[in-house]
C-alpha cells in the first residue's frame, strides 16, 4: 500500500509539472518569443531536481534550453528539453528532444524555414525519432493584439521503437496553424495546431493543438488555462492513440 502511494505521488507530480513532454509532436510555435529587443539574443535556462527518501526513493530531474538570435532577416532557435522520473527502480517518465531551426525572412508574409529534431520518449516505446524538413511560413496577419501564422513544409522522420524493436521511415507532410488575439482588454487566446500525415497515406497521421488562455490579474500576475490534445493513429502496442490534458495555474512575469 504504501508503494502504491509512493507511484500515485509520482504520477501526480509529473502531470502537473509538464504535459507536453508525453506529445508525440513538440510544439515549437508555443516556444516562439512574441519580439526581441535589440540585444538580438534571447536565452532561458531551467533545471529542477527533487528527491524524497521514504522508504522508496523518488527522483524527479527536468530541464531544457530556448536560446534565440536574431540578425536581421535571419532567425535561429535552439531547444532542449529533458525529463526524467523515477520510484523506486522503476521509471514513470524518461523523455527528452533537441531541436534547432531556422527561418530567413523573405518578405513581410513569407519566411523560409528549416528544422532538425531528435527525440526519445521511453513511456511511449520511442527510443529514437530523428526529422528533418524545409518549406515555408505565412503571415496572415500582424497586428498589435492580433496574429496568425500558417506553416507548411516537407519533413522526412525516421523512428525506432523498442515494444517491438522496429525501425521505419516516413516522408511527411507538416502543417500548421498559429493565430493569437485578445478577445478582452485583459484576456489574450493563443492556439497552435498541428497536421502531419504521411504524404503516401493521408491516413497515416499525427494531429496535436494547444490553447492557451491568459488573464491579467494584475499587470504582473495571470490567470492561465491550458488544453493540449494529441492523436496518433500509428502508435506502438500498449501506448494509446489519443493523449489529453487540462491545466489551470498563475503565472507572475517579472
Amino acid at each position: 500500500m504504501k508503494n502504491s502511494y509512493l507511484k500515485l505521488g509520482a504520477i501526480l507530480v509529473l502531470v502537473i509539472l509538464s504535459f507536453q513532454t508525453n506529445a508525440q509532436i513538440v510544439n515549437i510555435e508555443a516556444k516562439r518569443v512574441a519580439h526581441v529587443d535589440s540585444s538580438e539574443w534571447y536565452g532561458r535556462l531551467n533545471l529542477a531536481f527533487n528527491l524524497v527518501e521514504n522508504g522508496n526513493s523518488i527522483v524527479n530531474l527536468n530541464g531544457g534550453t530556448n536560446l534565440e538570435y536574431v540578425k536581421g532577416r535571419h532567425w535561429f532557435l535552439t531547444l532542449t528539453n529533458f525529463n526524467f522520473v523515477q520510484v523506486g527502480k522503476e521509471d514513470f517518465i524518461n523523455d527528452g528532444f533537441l531541436h534547432f531551426r531556422y527561418n530567413y525572412s523573405i518578405n513581410k508574409v513569407i519566411s523560409y524555414e528549416a528544422f532538425t529534431q531528435f527525440q526519445y520518449n521511453e513511456k511511449l516505446s520511442l527510443k529514437l525519432r530523428w526529422l528533418l524538413g524545409s518549406g515555408l511560413r505565412f503571415t496572415l496577419l500582424n497586428k498589435e493584439n492580433h496574429n496568425a501564422h500558417l506553416g507548411l513544409t516537407y519533413m522526412y522522420e525516421y523512428n525506432e521503437e523498442t515494444n517491438p524493436e522496429i525501425e521505419f521511415r516516413d516522408h511527411r507532410l507538416s502543417s500548421y496553424f498559429s493565430f493569437a488575439i485578445r478577445p478582452f482588454q485583459n484576456a489574450t487566446l493563443r492556439s497552435t495546431s498541428y497536421f502531419q500525415p504521411v504524404l503516401s497515406d493521408f491516413n497515416d497521421l499525427r494531429l496535436s493543438s494547444q490553447t492557451a488562455l491568459a488573464i491579467n490579474l494584475t499587470k504582473k500576475l495571470k490567470f492561465t488555462t491550458t488544453f493540449n490534445i494529441t492523436y496518433d493513429s500509428r502508435v506502438p502496442e500498449g501506448v494509446v492513440n489519443t493523449i489529453y490534458s487540462f491545466r489551470n495555474g498563475i503565472r507572475w512575469d517579472f
